[in-house]
């Protein structure tokens, strides 16, 4: 890559800034440049301005080695590593996407359309899914293990970066008209949605409030990347008892527990908090308002 880059505007030519890295792969700035001195990766180039610029190949070899240490590898075993030997060692540690193809033929079917990247297609079996199993099964045994599926596409190299944007948008939109024709209830809400800063990943947000929305509660969902004081701000104003966060795996892990503590403490007394998705499965030691959930428990 050039060492200096001098194009208006760089997504538009495959480089991305520092901050979209550390969004993307919850893998924070500083650690970023400590890996580079350390082991010789990631390799950025620089803009006009000096700043650090990566390519979507570096980000998509970040996102995997995300991965790997959120199995409990070591960043210096894991980032010096080639693509092949990352690719040797994360399928000695889980099945690779395609073991779900022999147990579930529809399933398979909508990962086949995704890879082929045939958006119409994909939307009829959608449609089809949604129809034949209800909301909640739908969303729990069709449209969560998909969305997990792309992501490992992604990660894995099999869809590029625009790609993985493109079904994403997709799938939020697709979500979104279900949930219309269930019909949001007439009631106060009960439960508010929302990600905090930095934390731009909508899916999983969708899908919890999909499965509330289909149990008859009323919610409030002020989408993704909320400034906490805009939480607190509509809990007082709403008089829901319920926040209920989202954390993707990209999500800086490091960030949450300190970030939830500030929540809790600014919070109304009496709301709950509950916290869901792959960024928040091995937290430890939440305050006693916390409360983890999965999509099976709403």
């Amino acid at each position: 890559m050039s060492r200096s880059m001098t194009s208006g505007t760089y997504e538009d030519i495959g480089l991305f800034a520092i901050g979209t890295v550390e969004r993307d792969t919850g893998i924070g700035r500083d650690t970023l440049r400590i890996w580079e001195r350390r082991y010789g990766f990631p390799t950025p180039g620089r803009n006009d301005k000096g700043e650090r610029v990566y390519s979507a190949e570096q980000i998509r070899r970040l996102q995997r080695i995300r991965r790997l240490l959120d199995q409990g590898m070591r960043p210096g075993k894991v980032v010096p590593l080639s693509d092949e030997a990352l690719s040797e060692l994360a399928g000695t540690l889980h099945e690779p996407p395609s073991s779900a193809l022999d147990i579930n033929p529809a399933l398979a079917e909508l990962i086949a359309l995704v890879s082929c990247g045939n958006i119409s297609a994909l939307t009829a079996a959608l449609e089809k899914a949604l129809t034949r199993e209800g909301l909640r099964s739908f969303v729990l045994d069709t449209f969560a293990p998909l969305t997990t599926v792309v992501g490992e596409l992604w990660a894995g190299g099999k869809l590029q970066v625009f790609e993985e944007h493109l079904f994403t948008r997709h799938f939020v939109h697709f979500l979104d008209v279900a949930m219309s024709r269930v019909g949001l209830s007439l009631g106060e809400p009960e439960v508010l949605l929302a990600t905090l800063p930095n934390e731009r990943h909508a899916l999983g947000l969708l899908m919890a409030e999909a499965l509330l929305v289909h149990a008859g509660r009323g919610t409030l969902n002020l989408g993704t990347d909320v400034p906490l004081d805009q939480v607190v701000t509509a809990v007082e104003r709403s008089g829901v008892k319920t926040v209920a966060l989202s954390f993707s795996a990209c999500y800086a892990r490091g960030s949450i527990r300190a970030d939830l503590s500030e929540l809790v403490a600014r919070l109304p007394s009496g709301v709950s908090v509950w916290i869901g998705g792959a960024g928040a499965q091995r937290l430890r030691g939440l305050p006693p308002s916390v409360v983890k959930k999965s999509l099976d428990s709403l």
